[in-house]
């Protein structure tokens, strides 16, 4: 009778000790750091291309991936350190291997003369200098035409733009 119950006690432990192992490895291979209220600098050929802002911030080392949630902002610098726009969204992934900011969820591109770029997600690209999406979007130009399509590319001050799938009229007095 004792060798059948210290086999009962000894498949609860072993099992217990497997899960809890996993999750924890789980946890660990998600994210590696957690911070909040972040402000992160971007660069390419040592000059600043974006400034990103963050109320959370969390970090995966393996795939060199941030995840950036709650009020994500992130300013887009030209090559003279001159700012040109805003992207504002709720949630971003940067990818830091490839250099490229996905935003999601009320994503809003603002110019500094004024052009508005409102889409469901969007890609900002900064080898390329350039500004992606291939969802809905709204387009409002500094003369308050506004624009509606699928699909858009730019660069990062929305002065050279293309609205791939256009829906819409324009105003022309």
């Amino acid at each position: 009778m004792n060798v059948f119950v210290f086999f009962l006690f000894l498949i609860p432990i072993f099992f217990g000790c497997s899960n809890e192992n996993q999750v924890i490895d789980n946890f660990k291979s998600v994210h590696d750091q957690q911070s909040s209220n972040v402000i992160i600098t971007l660069t390419k050929k040592g000059n600043i291309t974006a400034k990103i802002e963050a109320e959370l911030m969390k970090k995966n080392n393996q795939n060199l991936k941030l995840e950036l949630k709650n009020n994500v902002k992130v300013d887009l610098y030209d090559d003279d350190f001159n700012h040109k726009s805003i992207i504002n969204s709720q949630y971003a992934i940067v990818d830091e291997k490839e250099n490229k900011i996905n935003a999601y969820d009320n994503v809003q591109v603002i110019s500094n003369d004024g052009k508005q770029l409102k889409a469901d997600s969007l890609l900002w690209d900064n080898n390329e200098d350039r500004i992606f999406t291939n969802s809905n979007l709204q387009f409002i130009t500094a003369d308050t035409d506004t624009l509606y399509g699928q699909g858009f590319e730019s660069n990062i001050d929305l002065t050279d733009w293309i609205i791939f799938q256009p829906k819409g009229s324009i105003n022309n007095e």
